[in-house]
């Protein structure tokens, strides 16, 4: 059985620590339920996420993959509001209801360290695609951000080998891999001929995100180069400047929006430097699957599981579409099986 979940306000309110050792109590107790009906339950885990979009899409076509071949059921998480409250809310309600294992992408770490702790002394939390490291999160599983944006900036190098004004766009610095991300491009631009100019902010509102851009034209008439450090900013940048015509500004953008792939076959969009959101799903609930078996886990210690980036550019973007296209008809095909 395979669960999609999707939720806005609907969680319950944060619950007292004293509620967590009430549901560790009745977990020892779950076994029996199962028990008289003589058939096993299969584990449940929980991939929670921050944002709805194609990123993800691709991502839960790891985690269900992983799930079937692991007999495991998964839920996943979307929720409705982009917000560090709600994945709290979510965390608690999961752990009430005795789920066995949760994978999340956390915003605001800082914020979250409590519920995150609290959770983990129950069943294995790990962190993917961002990481809470002052937590007991058992890992992190996902890209190295700072290495991302070195190659960000290094690819933005490239594109503007005479140097120029740049600008950093992104949802939120809060979270970390947007603070790693912008770590890693302004060392790539450190000693070059670009000059950053600032770095905005849009709330993960895409609206915003083109509104940004504009606003950026309009301040800075030199600005030659955009850097998006999410997956939207990139072609939202390039929505921007088709309203700017004559506008010459090169765009950096991240992962493998389908408006973005569109942009580079166009031009409009320099490269890409792509995660493997596939790879998130699957090695999560591979890990949590595992530890629930009490098998071991080869789990470095530093405890962080990086996955490789890949830049996506004229060259390649046909054959990276391709691939991800049958990622995402493999999702279908398993969500139909459920």
């Amino acid at each position: 059985m395979i669960l999609v979940i999707r939720r806005d306000r609907s969680y319950p309110k944060l619950l007292e620590p004293l509620a967590f050792i009430l549901t560790a109590c009745c977990w020892c107790f779950s076994g029996c339920d199962s028990g008289s009906a003589g058939v096993a339950k299969k584990p449940r885990f929980a991939f929670i996420i921050n944002v709805s979009g194609r990123f993800w899409d691709i991502a839960h076509a790891g985690c269900l993959n992983a799930g079937e071949e692991e007999g495991v059921e998964v839920e996943f998480h979307v929720p409705g509001e982009s917000t560090a409250a709600q994945q709290k809310q979510m965390v608690e309600a999961l752990v009430s209801k005795g789920i066995q294992g949760i994978a999340i992408t956390p915003l605001n770490p800082e914020s979250m360290g409590r519920v995150l702790d609290e959770a983990a002394q129950y069943m294995p939390l790990l962190c993917m695609d961002s990481d809470a490291p002052n937590s007991q999160r058992l890992c992190y599983i996902g890209t190295d951000n700072i290495a991302l944006g070195r190659a960000m900036g290094e690819a933005m190098k490239r594109a503007l080998p005479d140097g120029g004004e740049v600008a950093i766009f992104v949802g939120q610095l809060d979270v970390g891999n947007a603070r790693e991300r912008q770590q890693g491009v302004l060392e790539a631009l450190r000693g070059s001929h670009l000059k950053m100019l600032k770095t905005f902010t849009d709330q993960a509102d895409r609206p915003t995100a083109k509104a940004n851009v504009i606003d950026a034209l309009s301040k800075y008439p030199n600005l030659k180069g955009i850097i998006g450090l999410w997956g939207y900013n990139a072609p939202a940048a390039a929505k921007a400047l088709e309203d700017n015509p004559g506008k010459e500004v090169k765009i950096v953008g991240c992962d493998e929006d389908i408006e973005t792939l569109d942009g580079i076959r166009a031009g409009k969009i320099f490269c890409s430097i792509a995660q493997q959101p596939y790879e998130f799903g699957y090695r999560s609930i591979k890990i949590l699957a595992r530890l629930n078996r009490k098998e071991a886990v080869d789990i470095p210690e530093n405890k962080l599981i990086f996955v490789p980036i890949l830049e996506i550019n004229r060259d390649n973007v046909d054959a990276m579409e391709k691939a991800i296209n049958e990622k995402l008809a493999l999702r279908q095909k398993l969500l139909s099986k459920s």
